[in-house]
């Protein structure tokens, strides 16, 4: 409604000014002085109008203003239309009631609208009467058409409203439904999250336990239970930066191998849940290695290129073969792959048996 109420004061700004201009030079010698003091009155006021309307001044006065203005114009027939006119609806003073009865259809209520377009008209056929008293009847077919065009501009109006109204519905319940989209992948996102980190964290712990049996001494479990609090109340943070190398070496030192990390010096800061899932893979392939790999070593190297940073976590170990892991081992592809893909990043996996084992972790992704 808005875009139809400015759209029509532009319009009409346009043609209103120019009929004002181009009604001098038709007019007879004698009436030049006066035509042309209406035509500035007019080209003033649909100046002013404009601005108003723009500015989002009250219609209610705006609106009797206005009229006022137009009632003035059409009763002054005798001064701004030459005698040699004989047809009416070629008149310059038609062109401006037509184009205000029309915009008045997009600016204001129907009712008010078609009232007013109404006494438009019958303003303008007084004028004709005060013009011509003798053969005012000319005026007739153009007058009425002016309401008819008012009708057509109002229905037109109304069935674009409407219309508009409709895509908008539409439009807001396809956002909704975008909104609903996003919310479930970003909760499916987050309970993946989470249950990785429950299996780098509860999981792998109740793990060592059940493998180590009475031999594991309390304060060690004591030691990695506290890790692992500190872990789960951190996955909570998902805004902010933090140090990339910081956190990497914090993980390396929780395992009971020995690792050999090269780190570029420009690791610098990154966006926390990146730097998360980051730190979450490189503890499921190390520990992968102590499980499975059958050596005490591994070897992290990470490297910075612009936005780009890289990890790669190595060993020397048993490797095995990619495409035959049993559906009950899915740590890497649900603790490294699957995580490092929902922050936007990429997770590999080279390994071949007796050859060893390279995880290859990118963020982001590209």
């Amino acid at each position: 409604m808005r875009f139809a109420y400015r759209y029509a004061h532009r319009i009409r700004a346009v043609v209103v000014c120019s009929c004002a201009v181009l009604a001098v030079p038709a007019m007879p010698a004698d009436r030049m002085a006066v035509a042309s003091a209406i035509s500035c009155v007019v080209l003033g006021w649909s100046v002013l109008h404009y601005r108003l309307g723009m500015a989002g001044v009250r219609p209610g006065g705006l609106l009797a203003a206005d009229m006022a203005v137009l009632t003035g114009l059409c009763l002054t027939q005798d001064l701004t239309i030459p005698d040699s006119q004989t047809m009416y609806g070629s008149t310059w003073l038609l062109v401006v009631v037509s184009i205000v009865a029309v915009g008045y259809q997009l600016m204001y209520p129907a009712g008010l609208a078609l009232a007013t377009a109404l006494l438009l008209s019958v303003v303008d056929l007084a004028g004709a009467m005060l013009d011509r008293p003798d053969g005012w009847d000319y005026a007739v077919p153009n007058v009425s058409w002016l309401l008819v065009q008012s009708l057509l501009a109002q229905g037109l109006y109304r069935l674009v409203l409407r219309a508009s109204r409709a895509a908008d519905a539409v439009g807001t319940k396809a956002a909704a439904a975008r909104r609903r989209h996003e919310v479930a992948q970003a909760q499916r996102s987050a309970e993946r999250e989470h249950l990785a980190t429950l299996h780098d964290t509860a999981c792998a712990t109740m793990l060592m336990v059940s493998a180590h049996g009475q031999s594991l001494r309390p304060d060690i479990l004591r030691t990695q239970a506290a890790k692992d609090l500190r872990r789960l109340a951190s996955e909570r943070a998902t805004s902010g930066e933090t140090d990339v190398a910081q956190e990497l070496i914090a993980e390396t030192g929780d395992h009971r191998l020995a690792v050999r990390a090269e780190f570029d010096g420009s690791l610098g800061l990154m966006w926390r849940p990146a730097v998360a899932a980051l730190r979450g893979s490189l503890g499921e392939a190390l520990r992968n290695v102590s499980r499975h790999a059958g050596v005490n070593s591994a070897t992290v190297t990470a490297t910075r290129e612009g936005d780009t940073v890289t990890l790669v976590i190595s060993d020397d170990g048993a490797g095995f073969d990619v495409t035959r892991v049993p559906p009950h081992c899915q740590g890497l592809a649900r603790s490294v792959v699957e995580r490092m893909a929902a922050v936007g990043g990429r997770a590999t996996v080279d390994s071949r048996p007796g050859r060893g084992t390279a995880v290859r972790l990118e963020w982001p992704h590209v």
